[in-house]
C-alpha cells in the first residue's frame, strides 16, 4: 500500500516537472523583433465623471512588399511604421475597450469634452522614423465618443497642437507656431544681427535684385534668407534637435469654436515669446499661461519665466505671478477658481535645481500668497506633471525616487507629499503619463514584467487592471532584476540592479553587460520603459545585465544630484564599475567577458571607462560627448557647459577642468575594441564628437568601427525610425559577440513578427 502510494506520488512529480518543462519549451525567448510587439500609451485623458478614459496607443509595423519586382532578388523588402491611435476605456469594469481609429496615421493628445460626448485629438503626419513631427501638418481633429467619422477642425498653415477644452465645451485652446514676420510691431530686444535692425530689409519686395542699390541687395539677401538659401544664424539657440533654426518663431494661443464649425481659429496672442502650458480658468473666461518676461534682452538669453492671465477674448493680458529668479511653469486654476497650483525652478543653476509645486490663492486681479507644497525640506525630489484631484482639494504628480517613477499626493493640509500610486516595499513601478477625473486615476505602467500595461485606482483605493497592452509578453521567458544597494569610499551609497541571464544554469558562466544611462541628471529603474526590451534582449542572448544610478542621478536628493559637478568622469565612472566589481561576486559571473554600452551621457562616460579601465572585452559608445569644449559650440544642450562646470571654454579656471573631464583627452589610452554610434542629424550632441573619436582611434591604428544613422537625431532609439532601432540592437549585440566566447545559440522565437 505504501508503495503503490509512493509510486502515485512519484509519478504526479514527475507529471508536474513534464509539465513545467514543456511550459519553459512552449515559451519563446525574446528577439529583435519583439521591438514591434510592444505598444505604449503615450498620453491619457479621463472624463470629468470619471466613467471614461481615452489614451493614445504607440505601436511600431511592417509590412513586406515584392522585393520592388525583381524576381531574382527573393530578400524581403520590408517598410517599417509608426502609428498612433486612440482607444476609448469605459472605466465601469463591464465594457470592452474599443479601438477608435485605424490605419497608418499618428492620432496623438486626446482630450474629452466636459459633456463625455466628444475627443479631441491632434492628427500629425505618420513621422516614418524621423523622431520630429512636421508641426506644420498636424491639425485638430474632433470625433464623437460613441464612434463615427473624425472632423478636422483647424487648418492653421503652421499646424495646432496641445488641444485643451473650456469648462463648458463650447470652444478648444490650441497653440500654434509662426514666425516673428508675422507678428504685428517689432521686438523692444535687439535682433543680434550687428549693424542691422528689425525691419530694415523685406525679403518679399520686387525692388530686389543681386545687382543694383544697397537697398535692391539687402532685399535681395533678405529673400534668400526667407527661403534658408542660405541660413542666417544670428541668435545663441540656433540648433533645434535636428535642424538649424532658419528665423525666430513663437507659438501662440488660438480659440477654436465648437458651436460655429464654419469660425475660423482665432489667434489671441502676439507677444514675441512662446506662450506655453496654457489652461483656460474655471469660469472659461480666461486663460492661464507661461512666457518669458518682455524686456530688452534677446529671449535667448533669458531663463525666468512668469505666469500669465488673459481674456479668451484676446483683451487685458496681464501679469499673474513672477518670482525673480524663478521659472515658473505649469499653471493649473482649481476647479473651483480659489487656487492656482504651478511647478518652478531656481535658475541660479538649472541643471541641479528640482521643479518644486507650489499654490497660490486667486484673490481678484492677481494672487495671494504663494505657498511650495514641495521643497528640499519636505520633499528632495522633482515635481512635474501635475492635476487637481476632482474629489478634493489636493493635487497629484509625477516623480523619479529611488529607481522607481510614481503618483505622489500633495495638499495645502499635508505637511509633506505621500505616495498616492508607488507600489508596495521591492517594487519599482514605472509610471509614464496619467490622467485623473471623478475619483478614477488612469495610469500607464511599465514593470519588469510588461512594458506597458493600463491600470485604474478609483475612489476607494483599489487597483485593476484596465488594459493589459502587450499580452504577448505572457509568452515570453524574461529575468527580472534584483535590487542592491553599495556604499563608495566616500560614504555615497550607489543603488543598483542585477538582471541573470534568461535560463541560467548553475554551474555555468556567462558574460555581464554594463548598462550605463544619460542625461546626466536621469534615473534608471526596474520601471524604466525605454531599456525594457534592450535588458531581455541581452538576457534572452545569455548576457547578465547589471545597470546603476551613480552620483549625479535624479531620484536621491540634490546633493547625490550634485555628486558629479565639475566631476563627469571619475566620480559616475567609479560608482558603476564598483557595482560591476559588485556583480563579480555572483558565481555564474565571468570576469574574463565584460562589456559596456551607453548612450548620450552615457556615451561619454562609456569613452571615458575604457579610457581609464581596461577590463571590458568590447564597448559600444552611442550618441555620446567626448569632448566638451567642441559640445559648447555644436551641441544644443551646450548650456550644460557652464551650469554644470562653473564657466566656459575659454575662461583659464573652466578650461582645464573641461579638458581634465573630456574622454578625448584620454583617447591615447584606449585600447578596448569600441563601437561608436552616432545619428547624422544628432544636433543634441553634436555630430562632430563621434567623428573626432573615430578618427583619433583610427589614426592610432586601435580597434574602432563607426556607424552612423541617416536622417536620425538623438532619440533615435527611443522614437526614431523602426528599422535603425532593430539594426541599432542588432548591431550593438554582434559588436559584443566579435570578442566574448559566448556559448548560448542566438534567441530565435516560432512566430513571425
Amino acid at each position: 500500500m505504501k508503495f503503490n502510494q509512493c509510486r502515485v506520488t512519484c509519478l504526479a512529480i514527475l507529471m508536474l516537472v513534464a509539465m513545467e518543462a514543456q511550459t519553459l519549451h512552449a515559451a519563446e525567448p525574446i528577439v529583435t523583433t519583439d521591438l514591434l510587439n510592444i505598444r505604449r500609451a503615450t498620453a491619457i485623458d479621463v472624463s470629468r465623471t470619471g466613467h471614461l478614459a481615452v489614451a493614445s496607443i504607440h505601436s511600431l509595423t511592417r509590412t513586406m512588399s515584392d522585393a520592388n519586382g525583381d524576381a531574382e532578388n527573393t530578400t524581403p523588402q520590408w517598410t517599417y511604421h509608426q502609428n498612433s491611435h486612440l482607444f476609448l476605456y469605459h472605466l465601469d469594469g463591464r465594457t470592452p475597450p474599443r479601438q477608435l481609429t485605424f490605419g497608418e496615421r499618428f492620432d496623438a493628445d486626446p482630450q474629452i469634452s466636459p459633456d463625455g460626448r466628444r475627443i479631441a485629438f491632434i492628427r500629425r503626419p505618420q513621422p516614418n522614423g524621423i523622431s520630429e513631427r512636421d508641426n506644420a501638418a498636424a491639425q485638430l481633429w474632433i470625433m464623437p465618443v460613441d464612434g463615427g467619422e473624425a472632423l478636422q477642425r483647424t487648418q492653421l498653415e503652421h499646424g495646432a497642437f496641445n488641444p485643451v477644452w473650456s469648462p463648458d465645451g463650447s470652444s478648444i485652446l490650441v497653440r500654434s507656431t509662426l514666425p516673428l514676420r508675422e507678428l504685428p510691431g517689432t521686438p523692444n530686444w535687439s535682433w543680434d544681427r550687428p549693424g542691422r535692425q528689425f525691419g530694415d530689409a523685406d525679403g518679399e519686395s520686387a525692388n530686389a535684385a543681386p545687382a543694383g542699390s544697397r537697398s535692391e541687395i539687402r532685399n535681395w539677401l533678405e529673400h534668400n534668407a526667407h527661403a534658408a538659401n542660405p541660413v542666417i544664424i544670428h541668435r545663441l539657440h540656433f540648433q533645434d534637435e535636428q535642424a538649424i533654426h532658419t528665423a525666430h518663431v513663437f507659438t501662440q494661443l488660438f480659440i477654436v469654436s465648437m458651436t460655429n464649425l464654419d469660425a475660423p481659429p482665432r489667434q489671441i496672442t502676439s507677444a514675441f515669446a512662446d506662450h506655453n502650458d496654457a489652461a483656460f480658468s474655471h469660469d472659461g473666461s480666461q486663460i492661464v499661461y507661461c512666457r518669458k518676461p518682455e524686456t530688452s534682452q534677446h529671449p535667448d538669453r533669458i531663463l525666468e519665466q512668469e505666469i500669465r492671465r488673459i481674456n479668451t477674448d484676446g483683451s487685458n493680458d496681464q501679469l499673474l505671478l513672477a518670482m525673480d529668479g524663478w521659472s515658473l511653469q505649469s499653471p493649473q486654476p482649481s476647479r473651483d477658481g480659489t487656487l492656482l497650483a504651478y511647478t518652478g525652478q531656481l535658475i541660479d543653476n538649472p541643471a541641479y535645481r528640482f521643479s518644486q509645486l507650489g499654490i497660490a490663492s486667486l484673490e481678484g486681479n492677481g494672487v495671494g500668497e504663494a505657498v511650495w507644497l514641495t521643497d528640499s525640506q519636505r520633499f528632495d525630489a522633482e515635481a512635474y506633471d501635475i492635476r487637481w484631484m476632482t474629489t478634493r482639494p489636493a493635487l497629484l504628480f509625477r516623480t523619479a525616487m529611488r529607481g522607481s517613477f510614481p503618483i505622489m499626493q500633495a495638499s495645502p493640509g499635508l505637511l509633506e507629499p505621500v505616495p498616492y500610486i508607488a507600489g508596495a516595499e521591492g517594487e519599482f513601478p514605472g509610471i509614464h503619463t496619467y490622467d485623473t477625473g471623478g475619483g478614477a486615476t488612469v495610469y500607464a505602467l511599465t514593470e519588469p514584467t510588461n512594458p506597458c500595461v493600463l491600470r485604474m485606482r478609483d475612489a476607494g483605493g483599489n487597483d485593476t487592471l484596465l488594459a493589459d497592452l502587450n499580452s504577448w509578453v505572457a509568452d515570453k521567458r524574461l529575468s527580472m532584476p534584483t535590487e542592491k544597494w553599495l556604499e563608495r569610499p566616500d560614504g555615497t551609497r550607489v543603488q543598483y540592479w542585477i538582471m541573470e541571464p534568461t535560463d541560467r544554469q548553475s554551474g555555468t558562466t556567462y558574460p555581464l553587460a554594463l548598462e550605463i544611462h544619460g542625461g546626466p541628471m536621469v534615473m534608471w529603474g526596474p520601471g524604466e520603459f525605454t531599456m525594457w526590451l534592450e535588458y531581455q534582449l541581452l538576457c534572452s542572448w545569455g548576457y547578465g545585465v547589471v545597470y546603476a544610478n551613480p552620483r549625479g542621478s535624479a531620484g536621491y536628493g540634490e546633493a547625490f544630484q550634485r555628486g558629479n559637478e565639475q566631476n563627469w568622469g571619475d566620480g559616475p565612472a567609479g560608482d558603476v564599475l564598483a557595482a560591476v566589481d559588485a556583480a563579480l561576486l555572483e558565481p555564474w559571473v565571468d570576469p574574463d567577458r565584460l562589456v559596456v554600452t551607453g548612450g548620450s551621457y552615457a556615451g561619454y562616460l562609456t569613452a571615458w571607462i575604457v579610457g581609464h579601465d581596461h577590463r571590458f572585452k568590447a564597448a559600444v559608445a552611442q550618441r555620446g560627448v567626448y569632448d566638451l569644449t567642441t559640445f559648447f559650440g555644436e551641441g544644443n544642450a551646450w548650456q550644460l557647459v557652464p551650469f554644470m562646470f562653473g564657466g566656459y571654454p575659454w575662461d583659464a579656471r573652466t578650461r582645464p577642468i573641461l579638458q581634465r573631464e573630456s574622454p578625448f583627452t584620454y583617447v591615447n589610452r584606449i585600447r578596448t575594441p569600441l563601437l561608436i554610434i552616432h545619428a547624422s542629424n544628432d544636433l543634441r550632441t553634436g555630430v562632430s564628437q563621434s567623428e573626432m573619436l573615430f578618427r583619433a582611434l583610427a589614426a592610432q591604428g586601435r580597434p574602432v568601427e563607426y556607424v552612423r544613422y541617416p536622417n536620425a537625431g538623438h532619440d533615435l532609439s527611443r522614437t526614431g525610425d523602426p528599422l535603425h532601432r532593430l539594426d541599432r540592437l542588432n548591431r550593438i549585440i554582434e559588436f559584443f559577440e566579435r570578442f566574448i566566447d559566448n556559448e548560448r545559440t542566438a534567441p530565435t522565437a516560432h512566430s513571425t513578427n
